[in-house]
């Protein structure tokens, strides 16, 4: 006896299509992406593409480098994909004359280098939660605007 099933798959196969195929055998790669926004000597991580940011936070982001480097009009915008710490750590030693990093990331990446590092919350946290920017602020005072 012939299954509607049987019958599904002769006609399919007569016209050329196959129904069921094979996964490709590629090596899943586990790079994840990370965001960059250095205007002056500030670079700043981020989860989400700067061009991505909403508006709230993008203008927050630039009112917190702007505060550091008022006069800086030069922007990299960027996103690179990395595998473990060490290469984000190593791009980050690619910079030049960098006075420091804040990093905008839910997660907390082990970068150990010889500049001051600030973890913060995300933009969209400090937004909800306006307090968060005092301690940020006071850590910008003590570690980068010495």
């Amino acid at each position: 006896m012939i299954t509607s099933s049987i019958k599904t798959n002769l006609i399919l196969k007569e016209i050329g299509v196959t129904r069921y195929s094979l996964r490709s055998n590629k090596e899943k790669t586990k790079d994840k992406e990370i965001h960059i926004y250095q205007k002056g000597n500030i670079l700043t991580l981020l989860d989400i593409g700067f061009d991505d940011l909403p508006k709230d936070e993008a203008v927050l982001l630039k009112a917190i480098v702007g505060a550091i480097n008022p006069n800086e009009s030069n922007e990299l915008i960027e996103t690179i994909k990395f595998d473990s710490s060490s290469h984000v750590q190593e791009m980050i030693a690619s910079k030049k004359t960098l006075a420091g990093v804040i990093t905008f990331t839910k997660e907390n990446l082990e970068i150990q280098i010889p500049l001051p590092i600030i973890r913060s919350k995300t933009l969209g946290e400090i937004i909800r939660n306006p307090s968060l920017k005092k301690p940020l602020w006071e850590n910008i005072k003590k570690d980068i605007i010495k």
